[in-house]
């Protein structure tokens, strides 16, 4: 059976494209096949310079079995964290901020807005619900400067809606607006 010569250029042309297919995925949002080709065509093109007798081929292919191994792991890396975060809830954003305790700046009422200081930022804020204990003569219930209150959703024009820390078996922190 007659072997096959292949040209050295064809290897360097795999190479080329190898390198072409890195960049591009660099730039490109999709899920990592450019890097994957990447790899394959950087190893076939340094077999094909090592094949060809191409003078320091083994360095070559011994750069370009590194480079693509170091390339694989960071594609496996990548790859691997994205699995792991999948089903997680969002930690950035509205929906990022749901859960967190912040800090009343103003007082925060039912109707009356005040201001919260909540991851690093002040917003707007109301009470999300009067407490269970609160009669409707009672006066609007406010949370005082000071105390801390939990985010629980966000009302309109980007106001977050809160609930006292300490509610509502501590009256002290529910006060009443006359």
């Amino acid at each position: 059976m007659p072997m096959i010569a292949i040209s050295p250029a064809i290897g360097v042309v795999l190479i080329v494209i190898g390198i072409a297919l890195f960049i591009i995925d660099l730039n490109v949002t999709n899920h990592g096949l450019p890097t994957a080709g990447s790899i394959l065509t950087l190893l076939a093109g340094g077999l094909i310079l090592l094949e060809a007798g191409v003078p320091y081929s083994g360095v070559l292919l011994g750069s370009l079995v590194v480079v693509s191994m170091l390339m694989g792991g960071v594609l496996f890396g990548v790859l691997g964290s994205l699995r792991a975060l999948r089903g997680r809830s969002a930690i950035t954003g509205k929906e990022g901020m749901i859960g967190e305790v912040g800090t009343v700046r103003s007082p925060v009422g039912l109707r009356s807005e005040g201001w919260v200081f909540v991851h690093g930022e002040r917003w707007r804020a109301v009470l999300a619900f009067a407490p269970e204990g609160a009669a409707p003569g009672d006066g609007e219930p406010v949370v005082g400067a000071g105390h801390k209150v939990r985010v629980v959703g966000f009302g309109d024009g980007g106001v977050v809606e809160v609930v006292p820390v300490e509610w509502p078996s501590r009256r002290s922190v529910l006060h009443t607006k006359d």
